[in-house]
């Protein structure tokens, strides 16, 4: 603290100003009140009631910010609090970064379930659940849905453990799923990665479930995954979310700096010129690219990838890990965390994680930022081979097949509901939607005309007649 006044502080502003002393709780609240960012960040703690004081006070619109650190207690519930491990020091300041600019609907979604849980959660809850755990109250009830984190072979009926408590009966459920190694299996190729037919013919039967929306979210072109799954009355994300293709034909395209667009077909060229060899390419996405290096000999790998890292660099563009790839992507502040809440929020309406269920599903690092973004707020699942590999999401899935399973699970749970009426408001879908408006309007406008119309009566009582 010494350091950092010392350093920036000016003769009207200090940038840290250092409480050394009691505060009484009403001053303190007021702290935690009026706080933009609460910074847990121990390196070692039992539960830490400090993280859910300040989500307890943090009532003025639009919220804060709650960080916390891993080895803090209170971390293992409050999922939507952003993690800060303490001993990353570069990692800490990127955290502290995404608070301070995080977008005012991320915060406001964010804090209403941390302070959801909070109520929910109180001093009775907790009583309960610590005498369930020592057994001193044993009642059916008392156990939770809470299982591994680990799924090495998959049945359709493990998803029931945890899933059908989760979607329950009456909820919508929005499903975003990947699709290069989620829905298709890797290919050394991208246009040798087919969606098994079994599973587009799932999907299929999903996208006509009034209750289920479904959005493809890949790092594809968007109308190459739209090509590729084949499917009409679901959404489509490309390019990791700058691109959407809603349900009803309408686009959204993310803006781009006009400079961007010159510098991606420079960075194009140098990558072809300099480290295309040995069976690597470039993949033109429009607004970015992607360098494979999938084919290239083991033991070239690690000189080609860290020429054309450099090259994506000195030309101003993030570098993202994908499957034995890197993408030059723009610098914008656009992921497959932002788009996704954008997909909801769009389709749903602004009070979408009131009224839905989420299962999201992906297998690479890209993923991972939408596991972030709704961790708290979504089933997630990372489909991986390994058990130790770093992941935000809840759980994990070991291949494509176990994502298909998954699928045929969700179609057996939605198939034993009770039709409902469909909503047209519910969610975008566009063609059914105006069916059903249209279908409305002709009611009432046969009503209408029947009540214009001179009434008969059904059994005229005259001569003529022999019934």
């Amino acid at each position: 603290i010494g350091r950092i006044n010392g350093k920036f502080t000016t003769p009207n502003w200090s940038p840290i100003r250092y409480i050394y002393g009691q505060v009484s709780q009403d001053e303190l609240a007021g702290f935690y009140r009026d706080a933009f960012v609460g910074l847990v960040t121990p390196l070692r703690d039992g539960m830490n009631l400090v993280a859910k004081e300040f989500v307890a006070c943090q009532i003025n619109s639009p919220p804060g910010v709650l960080i916390v650190s891993p080895f803090a207690g209170a971390g293992e519930t409050m999922h939507e609090a952003l993690v800060c491990n303490p001993y990353e020091i570069a990692g800490a300041a990127e955290v502290i970064h995404r608070a301070l600019t995080m977008p005012e609907d991320e915060r406001i979604l964010r804090m209403n379930y941390l302070r959801r849980r909070e109520k929910v959660n109180d001093v009775n809850f907790w009583t309960k659940s610590f005498l369930s755990a020592m057994g001193s109250l044993f009642t059916p009830e008392d156990h939770d849905d809470v299982g591994s984190i680990m799924m090495p072979a998959v049945t359709i009926d493990d998803f029931d453990e945890y899933l059908s408590k989760y979607i329950g009966d009456t909820h919508k459920l929005a499903l975003l799923l990947d699709y290069d190694g989620t829905l298709a299996p890797i290919a050394p190729h991208p246009d040798l990665a087919v969606i098994p037919i079994e599973t587009k013919n799932v999907l299929q039967r999903l996208s006509n479930i009034p209750d289920v929306y479904i959005a493809i979210v890949s790092g594809r072109n968007v109308n190459n995954v739209k090509e590729m799954v084949g499917i009409e009355g679901i959404t489509y994300a490309g390019n990791h979310g700058l691109e959407i293709l809603h349900s009803d034909g309408t686009k959204f395209v993310h803006p781009m700096p006009k400079e961007c667009q010159e510098k991606v077909v420079s960075l194009l060229s140098k990558l072809q010129e300099r480290v295309c060899r040995d069976g690597a390419w470039v993949e033109n996405k429009g607004a970015l690219l992607t360098f494979h290096f999938r084919e290239v000999p083991v033991h070239l790998r690690d000189d080609l990838e860290k020429q054309a890292r450099q090259l994506v660099e000195e030309a101003g563009f993030k570098v993202g890990k994908a499957h034995c790839a890197i993408e030059a992507k723009p610098p914008v502040e656009w992921n497959k965390g932002r788009a996704s809440i954008y997909i909801l929020r769009t389709a749903f309406g602004v009070d979408w994680s009131e009224r839905i269920r989420i299962i999201y599903v992906g297998d690479d690092v890209t993923d991972e930022d939408a596991m972030i973004a709704l961790k708290g707020m979504a089933a997630t699942f990372r489909v991986t081979t390994s058990n130790i590999i770093k992941t935000a999401a809840e759980r994990r899935l070991p291949s494509t097949d176990s994502v298909l399973i998954m699928l045929k699970w969700i179609e057996r749970h939605f198939s034993k509901r009770t039709p409902n009426i469909i909503d047209p408001t519910s969610y975008r879908r566009g063609s059914l939607a105006k069916a059903i408006t249209k279908s409305v309007q002709m009611e009432c406008e046969m009503s209408n005309l029947a009540q214009a119309i001179p009434q008969k009566k059904a059994f005229p009582n005259n001569d003529h007649d022999s019934d």
